[in-house]
């Protein structure tokens, strides 16, 4: 995969990501969100080279919110 391929679907990641928070979170999480995916683009193997991007974008929102306590109650935002 080619620098511009790689560049094409981080960027496609992070539209996706930012929608997601945007509307159902916060922008809090969209920028979280944002860098995490720019990190693992900058990795020697990208990781997102396979795979669908609509599961990594739920696995990166995932991965945040677990961080950041998204899905227990007590904490605000929450989210189910």
């Amino acid at each position: 995969m080619s620098k511009e391929e790689t560049k094409a679907k981080e960027t496609l990641l992070i539209d996706l990501t930012r929608t997601f928070c945007i509307q159902e979170i916060n922008e809090e999480y969209a920028a979280l969100c944002e860098k995490l995916i720019k990190k693992m683009g900058r990795k020697r193997e990208v990781p997102f080279k396979r795979g669908k991007p609509e599961i990594w974008a739920a696995a990166v929102i995932s991965t945040i919110g677990s961080i950041n306590f998204l899905f227990d109650k007590s904490f605000e935002p929450y989210f189910k």
